[in-house]
Formats: C-alpha cells, structure tokens, sequence
C-alpha cells in the first residue's frame, strides 16, 4: 500500500486541521517517496518474530503458492507453482505475509525440477529455502518484490560497498559473480591472480551468479557501509545483489518526516488549484509561481539525511 507517514491522532500536533483527510496525508507521503529516490517508502512491517520483514509501501511482484504444508528448518524444500521461472537464487520471498504469526521472509537458495512443461502444463518447481522459522499448515503464499533489491558494483580487489537506503533494518539475502576488469584494468585484476578462480578463468569462463550466507556479511546499520566476503574462488565478487530491508518502524518513524508530511500537506491546501502563482497577466495569459516545488527549503532540510544515497 502507498505510504502514510501521519495517523488521524498526529494532525494537532503537526498544525492540522481535524479536517486533513487520509488521502492528502498518502498525497504527501507519495511526494515525500519521490523526493527522497525511496519508492519503497521509510516504513518496514515486521515478520512473526518481530523483526524487520519487508517495506509496507510495495505490493507483490508475483505471487506463488505452496499446497502442502512447510515445516520449520534450514534448506526446506518446497514445491511451488505461479511463474516459478522469473525467480533467480538469492530471491527474498514473503511467506505467508496475511499472518501476523507466521509471516517470514525467505531466501530462494537453489531449484530442482519442473522447469520443462509437460503437454502444455507446467508442473510444480522445486525451490530449497534457506531457513524457515515458523510451521506453515498450509496451503501458503511467497510474495515476490517486497524487499529493496539493490545491485552494486564491487571495488577493484576490495570487499566494501554502500548500501543507497539507511538506516539498514536487516540484510536478508545476497548473490555475487565474478568478472573481468573495465577500463583497462583487467591486468591487475583478480582473474590474473594465483588463486582457483584464476585458474577456473581459463577454463569454461568465470561462474555465474551464486548464493552468499548473509550471516558472514557485515554492515553498518546506520551508514550502509557493507563488508562482503569472498566466494567459493578465493576471490571477492565483481558483482553483487543484496536484499534488505531499510527504515523504521511505523512506531519510530522520525519527528521530522512527520514534520514534513505536515509542511506539505498545508503548502498544498494554501494554494489555488493552479499552483503557488506570483503572479497572472491578462494579454497572453501569463501564470508566475513562486516555486515549481511545494517542498521548501526547511521541509528539503528535514528529509535531507533519508535521501537515497545513489551514487556511492
């Protein structure tokens, strides 16, 4: 569902007027998502532990479906049916997210059979979780794309990366593959090293992408700074994918976005329909307005440190 960073009970003390209807606190909400590069929003929901499951702001990719029943343990093997194809290794999967008890994300770790159709009809595929904490009866749902899924470029022969959304709640899954230089520095890079995959390079090429334990990842929650370590070469990934979850609870979202969703929603109602105009000019129809924004300066300034970090 789309964000909503104010609740009936906040408009006092915000400067609201009792009148302020939800769709104007969504309204602004929505422009506080574009403005920050954050279309996943700054609200994380939790799983049936109580921890950071996945962002309230996104709706499901695709949804696939379990008959059976699932039980609880480490690389569970489930069959499951729904377009199974466009899942890939690494894949966050939201299991049974209409639960508050059970709902849990899950990391896709390999795939077995079933990717050929019989007559027409595609059969079940089966798909090894990672880990699954809680019992499911059964029969369950796995919502694809209500995680953030980030790729980053990995420095040459340097396992540290930045993560764009802070405040990092929880990692959940990541993938990584090897490559050859760019730029002329495919010399020095770590395919000409004495280590397996210098050797593997040679033969048949590099491997493709390949599922990394987050357990042995390292990050900084606050600054996104991420410490990823090497593959089954030896060597650090050219490449990575990294599934997480980033923001707050709807309990601790921050006083200045509450702030802000305030600023915005009064900047909208003080104005014409037209826009915040300077001025008009009858001959030739001219419209002035003051800003081609209704964030201004001290609103930007509250937001300023949730903005996606995109470019580090």
């Amino acid at each position: 569902m789309p964000s909503s960073y104010l609740t009936s009970g906040e408009y006092a003390a915000y400067g609201l007027p009792a009148s302020t209807t939800a769709a104007q606190v969504t309204a602004a909400s929505t422009l506080i998502d574009m403005y920050l590069k954050r279309p996943e929003g700054l609200v994380w929901l939790p799983d049936g532990t109580g921890a950071p499951g996945w962002m309230s702001a996104l709706s499901p990719s695709q949804t696939y479906q379990c008959a059976g029943p699932i039980a609880a343990g480490e690389n569970v093997q489930v069959e499951l049916t729904g377009g199974v194809a466009s899942l890939q290794v690494g894949d966050v999967l939201i299991l049974d997210r209409g639960s508050n008890e059970i709902a849990e994300p899950v990391a896709v770790v390999s795939f077995g059979n079933g990717l050929q159709s019989i007559a027409g009809v595609r059969p079940p595929v089966t798909v090894t979780l990672q880990n699954v904490v809680f019992d499911h009866p059964g029969p369950s749902t796995l919502d694809a794309g209500m995680t953030i899924k980030q790729h980053k470029f990995m420095p040459d022969g340097r396992p540290v990366t930045n993560l764009a959304f802070t405040p990092v709640a929880r990692l959940l899954a990541g993938q990584g593959r090897y490559g050859y230089g760019r730029r002329g520095a495919s010399s020095r890079y770590q395919v000409d090293e004495f280590n397996l995959l210098a050797s593997l390079s040679h033969f048949g090429g590099p491997p493709v992408w390949e599922f990394f334990p987050i357990i042995n990842t390292g990050v900084d929650f606050e600054t996104g700074m991420v410490w990823v370590p090497a593959g089954v070469m030896l060597a650090y990934y050219s490449e990575i994918n990294l599934w997480y979850v980033a923001g707050f609870p709807a309990s601790g979202l921050p006083a200045s976005v509450k702030a802000a969703c305030a600023n915005i929603i009064m900047a909208q109602s003080s104005i014409p329909q037209i826009g915040a105009t300077k001025s008009y000019k009858a001959g030739d129809t001219a419209i002035e307005r003051f800003a081609s924004t209704v964030l201004d300066d001290d609103t930007k300034a509250m937001l300023a440190p949730l903005r996606a970090k995109l470019f580090v």
